[in-house]
């Protein structure tokens, strides 16, 4: 089969894709430069440049002329290669959608949607027109992928879609590569890591009060690692300077540096308000590390309380402290959850079981409209 990837958003998750896909396909896949340069490894990449066909699109803006180009770009390269079916990340910015639009009319198409309905904050405030494309997609592609089976009801909850138009496959695990997760021990079993893009919707206000809550009773002292950027890092910012017991790396942070961040952590806590899924968790588990996690949106279905890590429920800073002093305190559950994690890695969200799930889903569209696109696309 011919598969055409189309990830200008979520590099690593397509390129991570793309190779286990390659192991039985042919591949092209198409990336945006910076994005890539910013996410991919010097090793992820030369793997991915050895292994499928990757195409390289300069990322443009509606107010600069060569948009029309980008698009124009994005059409003719998908239409060199001649693919069978055309898989999209979602990513509604302008040259990204006119392209997918044209071939979604081509080709029989999936659409990955990573976050079916934006979060609380800024992420809220999208513009009319890109809510137009992200909605024009999802009526447009063949089949929709999301990342759990909460996800899915939602969306044929709130779109009306047909049962069969979306998929459920889980979020494969980043960081490392398919053959597994990377264990090392934490040097000391006192450290959290509160780690990618921080908006109010990560709830890093109640990590903040749970902290406070634990230092405050006295014992071990717990730290906490922020590493990332957000609007929501500044607005906590005066808390975080006059804590002396949390670090922050606040950047965007480089591939090569996040396996240490890990390795330095015990416990990598996702305190969303709210969410629908979450690529962190998934990497802790490449890493060997539980995850502590809201009981919201499709976070359960990855991070199985008792067995992966632990639930608390939404805004709960008192539940949060309690589940964090218990793991940091009963040795014998940090080790359980962290074999747990790395299975985890290894099974469910490894690349190999994720692409044959797609590939089944590849294989199982209804192609009864697909012969009439495949022939408009060779004229």
């Amino acid at each position: 089969m011919r598969i055409a990837l189309v990830a200008l958003h979520f590099a690593e998750y397509a390129a991570r894709l793309a190779l286990a896909l390659a192991r039985s396909h042919s591949v092209l896949l198409v990336l945006r430069t910076d994005t890539a340069r910013n996410e991919l490894s010097v090793a992820l990449r030369a793997e991915i440049e050895r292994q499928v066909e990757v195409v390289f699109i300069e990322h443009r803006t509606l107010r600069q002329p060569s948009v029309i180009v980008a698009a124009a770009n994005l059409v003719s390269e998908v239409r060199a290669f001649k693919p069978d079916v055309v898989h999209f990340q979602e990513y509604p910015v302008d040259y990204a959608a006119w392209g997918a639009m044209r071939l979604m009319a081509l080709y029989p198409s999936v659409l990955t949607v990573h976050d079916h309905a934006t979060h609380s904050g800024v992420d809220s405030r999208l513009p009319f027109r890109i809510r137009c494309y992200r909605r024009l997609l999802r009526n447009k592609a063949d089949r929709i992928i999301v990342h759990g089976n909460t996800i899915r009801q939602a969306m044929l909850n709130e779109q009306r879609h047909p049962p069969q138009h979306i998929v459920s496959i889980m979020h494969g695990v980043l960081g490392v590569d398919d053959s597994g997760g990377s264990f090392t021990p934490p040097p000391e079993l006192s450290t959290l890591l509160f780690f990618g893009r921080i908006e109010a919707y990560k709830g890093l206000s109640v990590l903040l009060d749970a902290l406070d809550r634990l230092n405050s009773r006295g014992g071990q002292t717990v730290r906490l690692i922020i590493a990332g950027r957000g609007s929501d890092l500044e607005a906590q910012r005066s808390r975080i300077v006059s804590n002396p017991h949390i670090e922050v790396d606040d950047r965007f942070i480089p591939v090569e540096d996040i396996p240490m961040l890990f390795a330095r952590s015990a416990i990598v806590v996702l305190p969303y308000l709210d969410a629908t899924q979450s690529g962190v968790a998934a990497m802790a588990f490449a890493f060997g590390r539980p995850v502590i996690a809201s009981s919201t949106g499709a976070l359960p279905e990855v991070v199985l309380d008792g067995e992966t890590g632990l639930l608390v429920p939404p805004a709960d800073a008192n539940a949060l402290a309690l589940a964090i002093r218990r793991l940091l305190t009963e040795r014998g559950l940090w080790q359980k959850l962290a074999q747990g994690a790395l299975r985890s890695a290894t099974n469910a969200l490894s690349w190999s079981n994720i692409a044959q799930q797609t590939t089944t889903l590849y294989e199982g569209l209804n192609t009864s409209g697909s012969i009439g696109r495949q022939e408009v696309a060779a004229e």
